[in-house]
């Protein structure tokens, strides 16, 4: 009975990196993703914004992934930390995307603005909402057949994430777009609300372009990482990881913290439940743009 070469359970008999992953940096930014996410959970409470949970989904998601490559720094043939950076790396942005994109809708409603967007605000929400469970989706399940161990079904993996990057550049690019029609109109034509000193709502749309190049940024590194495939120079260099990736997506957690919308709408919240003026003996409530007589 001939000899034969046991694999220990878990390990690929090939190494699955180019390189041995540094332990230091993976360990850093879990670290720095898990402060973002608490961050964003304690603020999350007092300024009611829920629709940040995906967010912080996304932060937890970016933590368990830096989690999973100083893992593999013990091991670059062991599967399972291998497997765990690829897919929650990969599959937290659009889980931050998600709030991005829901950020707008709230800010066109607060503002009044309904009648600036290009499309209804809960249409907006729902479309790109969707675009971006779609973008998850592949990205999830193209990362699970690349580590199959099957070259075909690898190769297919491969194609399925670059789609589901491609989709979301492509969502990334109309949103934006959708973005500054918004910005154009109220600035030419403001409403009541966007016309009061108190709403600093510019610097909240300024921070919503920030935060999507920089998703756009990362995605298209992303993009380019796949399409060159493993023996790529992006995929030989650590370091593009960290500076086009991680970096990237730190910085949307710490733009979104320092200049969080939950601000604006509270501020928004306030001025309309205050907007009460006297005028002689009748009392009026500010309502959209104009003033409707209450008694």
């Amino acid at each position: 009975m001939g000899s034969q070469i046991l694999q220990p359970r878990g390990e690929a008999p090939f190494d699955l990196y180019p390189y041995t992953p540094a332990a230091a940096p993976g360990w850093a930014f879990l670290v720095l993703f898990a402060i973002a996410g608490v961050t964003h959970f304690v603020m999350m409470i007092p300024l009611r914004s829920w629709y940040f949970v995906p967010f912080i989904l996304g932060c937890a998601g970016e933590a368990g992934g830096y989690y999973g490559r100083a893992w593999s720094h013990e091991n670059i043939r062991n599967g399972s930390p291998y497997l765990i950076q690829l897919m929650l790396i990969l599959a937290s942005a659009p889980l931050l995307s998600a709030t991005i994109y829901m950020t707008l809708g709230r800010f066109i409603r607060g503002l009044e603005a309904e009648d600036k967007a290009v499309i209804r605000p809960s249409w907006t929400t729902k479309i790109y909402v969707i675009i971006d469970i779609g973008s998850f989706v592949c990205q999830m399940a193209g990362s699970a057949m690349q580590s199959s161990g099957d070259a075909a079904g690898a190769k297919l993996g491969n194609n399925i994430v670059i789609g589901g990057l491609a989709f979301q550049l492509a969502a990334f690019v109309g949103f934006v777009t959708m973005t500054m029609v918004v910005h154009v109109r109220l600035n030419r034509d403001p409403t009541v609300i966007s016309r009061r000193p108190q709403i600093k709502w510019r610097r909240n749309m300024y921070n919503l372009y920030a935060v999507s190049l920089m998703v756009f940024v990362r995605s298209a590194f992303r993009l380019v990482e796949f399409t060159e495939g493993p023996d790529g120079t992006i995929h030989k260099r650590e370091i593009f990881l960290y500076v086009f990736d991680a970096a990237l997506m730190f910085g949307v957690t710490v733009a979104m913290a320092a200049l969080h919308p939950g601000f604006l709408l509270r501020t928004i919240r306030k001025d309309k439940s205050n907007a009460l003026v006297s005028d002689g003996n009748d009392s009026y409530l500010l309502q959209g743009q104009s003033f409707k007589q209450i008694d």
